[in-house]
């Protein structure tokens, strides 16, 4: 028995050295990880050192070590980030964040596509003769182009060919671009008044001057009729989408303001219609 003494001994010294050892979260990805600690106890916190990062958030928490992806936005403020202006066709356009999207602000004006071939010119009263991509000036005004840019058909607005009239990196807007600018505008509480703060300060007809809150700057450029004349500059401003509809003849959905309405009107037109045209980033 006497010699069984130091192996007791032994087993007893190993137990309590084992009961000695520091316990705590050994997950080095935990909040409260403990380095020294050499046995898991089960306590690790992956919550507590987590938030949102973004420093534009309305719950930034500056002491978090990690992002969430739980971040809340003011709804009315814009998150894209957008760069000042793009060049396109010898000319400048400035450009406006509107929720996660960046716009032109101002309305198209190139004489070219996006490879540089020509958009062909034509007269408003060969609009509604034309199954093919074309631009137009209001009025044939070369006055009225420098204020209000080109007017296109739907053919030029929906086509594909030649890169499309937009440049690189940028396209004439679908149906769910529009829809998403609704969507933030909606949430940001202009639901009933998306027309009033896209439109431009000035121009408009009668009291039809806007707030442009977000700086889209939307002016009545009017339209060029399938009848071949032109109607309502400074009276109403449509904006193609490039999203055609099923209907016959071939038509395309736009985005209407007016100085009338405080509202944003959407529907479709008949591709031999003249319409402004905004570009979207891609």
């Amino acid at each position: 028995m006497k010699r069984l003494t130091p192996f007791l001994f032994m087993a007893f010294f190993l137990g309590l050295t084992s009961c000695n050892k520091e316990e705590g979260c050994t997950y080095p990805n935990a909040c409260n990880y403990n380095a020294d600690a050499l046995v898991d106890d089960g306590s690790c916190d992956y919550a507590s050192c987590s938030g949102c990062t973004d420093p534009s958030a309305l719950n930034y928490n500056a002491s978090a070590e990690s992002d969430n992806g739980d971040c809340i936005y003011d709804p009315s403020v814009s998150t894209a980030v957008c760069e000042s202006s793009v060049e396109f066709d010898s000319y400048s356009y400035p450009i406006v964040a509107i929720g996660g999207q960046c716009w032109f602000a101002e309305n198209l004006r190139t004489a070219v596509f996006q490879d540089g071939s020509e958009i062909p010119y034509e007269l408003g009263s060969d609009f509604p003769n034309l199954a093919t991509p074309a631009r137009t000036n209001y009025n044939g005004s070369e006055f009225n182009y420098n204020s209000y840019g080109h007017l296109y058909n739907g053919f030029a607005a929906t086509t594909s060919i030649h890169g499309g009239i937009c440049p690189t990196g940028w396209h004439v807007p679908t149906e769910l671009d529009w829809i998403e600018m609704e969507s933030f505008l909606f949430a940001a509480g202009h639901g009933e008044r998306m027309g009033a703060v896209l439109k431009s300060t000035e121009s408009w007809t009668g009291n039809g001057d806007g707030e442009d809150l977000f700086g889209f700057s939307g002016i009545g450029g009017g339209h060029a009729w399938p009848d071949g004349s032109f109607y309502s500059r400074n009276i109403w401003g449509a904006y193609w989408s490039s999203t055609e509809t099923e209907a016959s003849p071939v038509s395309a959905n736009y985005r209407q303001i007016g100085s009338s309405t405080d509202q944003m009107a959407n529907g479709s037109y008949w591709s031999v219609t003249g319409c402004s045209v905004r570009c979207i980033e891609d």
